[in-house]
């Protein structure tokens, strides 16, 4: 009876494992679209942030969520 209980545990971390981790931006915003809202938009209207080159940064921050790219090991 043990070796099924072990064989659950084992079959349910598994599953928690293969489960997408949430992102950073997820974590800390609730979404990438919050972030950008929140973070990125206010600091270009202060002048803080060039509205030109930001959009290819946030592109490519967009395409590192989506894709998972922040999870992979180095």
């Amino acid at each position: 009876m043990g070796a099924v209980r072990a064989l659950s545990r084992r079959g349910a971390r598994i599953e928690r494992e293969r489960k997408p981790k949430p992102s950073p931006f997820v974590v800390l915003f609730g979404s990438f679209d919050l972030f950008v809202e929140v973070v990125v938009l206010p600091e270009i209207e202060a002048g803080n942030l060039s509205r030109t080159d930001m959009v290819d940064v946030i592109a490519a921050l967009r395409r590192w969520e989506e894709d998972g790219t922040w999870d992979r090991p180095v």
